[in-house]
């Protein structure tokens, strides 16, 4: 048997999904899970009311940045968006 190690991350619909495509024949293979010690796999924690607002104050900064007026901006003008002005 030949092995491949490599990373990635059990969702939690019990899918493994790989971090990068693995080069290898098509086909059955065996899986061994090594888990990183003192990983939590209960439940998470329920939040403490200081967290859970300092949470909400830090989400409500970052939707008030939208509400903010800007130029008109135009998917016309991609690349220079990207790229700066082209000439």
């Amino acid at each position: 048997m030949k092995a491949i190690e490599t990373k990635g991350r059990l969702l939690p619909n019990g899918i493994i999904q790989l971090d990068e495509p693995i080069k290898a024949p098509v086909g059955e293979v065996r899986l061994v899970i090594l888990y990183p010690e003192g990983i939590n796999q209960g439940r998470s924690k329920k939040l403490s009311p200081a967290e859970r607002k300092r949470i909400v104050s830090i989400m409500d900064s970052v939707a008030a940045l939208s509400l903010k007026k800007g130029p008109p901006v135009s998917n016309r003008n991609h690349d220079q968006y990207l790229y700066g002005k082209s000439e």
